[in-house]
């Protein structure tokens, strides 16, 4: 069985509701995690002038949404049949307009510079070849590309020494973190002039949810957050996430 074969396979065998729902259904800090990642991402970059958005490896549509709620019209694409159906799903419940397109993230189906934004959030690190598929969405984009992904690092390298990070996923593919040099470098060339990286420091693996759920208060709460920033202006820079933004 191929890689993507056994990708699709195992997105098939996700809980359905639990992958529409998502993350409304995390610990308040773990939402606050996956907020802060993506709003960080737009700060970084900037100005955002798109009114569109292409979703790579797009799953069930937690990014799209957020996208579509703050005005920029998504469009998703997946290998994974059920992944769009859960996108189509979470799209009906909680009223936001998404197109739906299966396809292959390293050969995208679509035309030169079609969408104004181009955007990945953790799904390039499941492909053989993940600079391919940047290759595709440095082409597609018309002025804005983000892609977040799990970063190659020191920090990361501790991580699956000490059982924290995995080198093979459930899905069994490798995961394959992403170099920021080699990335940006890899956009430059296809003809982007403003690029950009940024690392942070970020881990809400489900074991650690019941960790999370003790900061769900007021309070504790307000503490979580302003230790995690804290943090992240101290040690942020080694991280083991890692956003390389561009535009035009």
């Amino acid at each position: 069985m191929t890689s993507r074969a056994r990708q699709v396979e195992f997105f098939a065998s996700l809980d359905a509701e639990e992958e529409i729902e998502r993350p409304r259904h995390y610990p308040r800090p773990v939402r606050f995690l996956l907020e802060e990642k993506l709003r960080r991402a737009l700060d970084l970059l900037g100005r955002v002038t798109s009114a569109d958005a292409l979703c790579v490896c797009g799953g069930s549509g937690m990014d799209a949404e957020w996208l579509a709620h703050r005005g920029i019209r998504p469009t998703i694409l997946d290998l994974s049949p059920e992944a769009l159906t859960r996108a189509r799903s979470r799209a009906r419940r909680h009223g936001f307009e998404v197109t739906l397109v299966r396809g292959d993230a390293a050969r995208l189906p679509f035309s030169d510079r079609c969408f104004g934004m181009a955007l990945v959030h953790d799904g390039l690190h499941h492909l053989d070849e993940p600079l391919c598929a940047i290759d595709e969405m440095a082409r597609v984009a018309r002025r804005e590309l983000i892609v977040m992904e799990p970063a190659r690092a020191a920090l990361t390298r501790l991580a699956v020494a000490l059982g924290f990070a995995v080198e093979i996923e459930p899905a069994g593919n490798v995961v394959r973190r992403l170099d920021a040099a080699e990335a940006r470098a890899r956009i430059q060339s296809r003809g982007w002039r403003h690029v950009r990286s940024a690392r942070d420091l970020v881990y809400y693996q489900r074991w650690t949810f019941p960790y999370y759920q003790r900061f769900e208060s007021g309070p504790a709460f307000s503490v979580f957050v302003l230790a995690y920033r804290l943090v992240n202006v101290a040690i942020g820079r080694w991280g083991n996430s890692v956003k390389v933004l561009a535009r035009r």
